[in-house]
């Protein structure tokens, strides 16, 4: 069902391109210096930006929006940083603050006041083309759009604890020990709402009688 799809700006689908992992020796000294030394903080941000802004993109799906909000992410990064603690995973850590924004928004006015996303110029727009990964499944670019779409007005049919804890751990491939310190919550719970999640996006694409990849 989540095949990778990638795009020159940002990738839609999930993607590892980047290794993330929280376990590099380099990481707890960059991140202790970058309490006190913008140089350090612009080396996280160079790390990370394109991590928080994908998993961002992927929710709001609208570019200029997930910019902002990945703006103002690392504004709370780096008021926040001096109180980050590194028994909790530093990646996890990030994805719980720009969760937090991406709940904040939907909850805004602006978010009440703002028009659907025009799927149309989704598909007809330049700013997000597919490199096609394997021709036998998409015909071509604008079928690997109407397939994300699909994914992606589906997902959005569930309620949001679900979806939440389906991207993290698909989309954004994070372990359950992750996922546990982004939402708070025991390994049960979030194994829970990914069981109860996927069934209902499995009663979903039957009620469609919909193929999926």
């Amino acid at each position: 069902m989540l095949k990778i799809l990638k795009t020159n700006q940002v990738a839609l689908i999930p993607q590892t391109t980047t290794n993330h992992n929280d376990r590099n020796d380099d990481l707890f000294d960059i991140i202790q210096q970058a309490k006190t030394n913008p140089e350090a903080f612009a080396e996280l941000y160079d790390r990370y930006y394109n991590l928080i802004l994908i998993f961002i993109n992927r929710r709001v799906l609208d570019l200029d929006l997930a910019e902002d909000l990945t703006s103002n992410t690392f504004y709370k990064i780096i008021k926040s940083l001096s109180k980050y603690h590194h028994k909790v995973s530093f990646k996890a850590w990030l994805y719980r603050i720009a969760l937090n924004e991406i709940r904040m928004y939907y909850r805004s006015m602006k978010s009440r006041l703002k028009r659907e996303y025009d799927y149309q110029e989704f598909l007809q727009s330049d700013r997000v083309t597919f490199s096609i990964p394997d021709v036998e499944y998409y015909e071509d670019e604008k079928e690997a759009k109407h397939r994300f779409l699909l994914i992606h007005t589906i997902l959005k049919k569930i309620p949001e604890k679900y979806r939440t804890v389906i991207t993290l751990r698909y989309f954004e491939e994070l372990s359950y020990d992750e996922i546990v310190m982004v939402l708070g919550k025991k390994v049960g719970t979030v194994k829970s709402l990914l069981h109860r999640g996927l069934k209902r996006i499995r009663k979903i694409y039957e009620k469609q009688n919909a193929t999926f990849l």
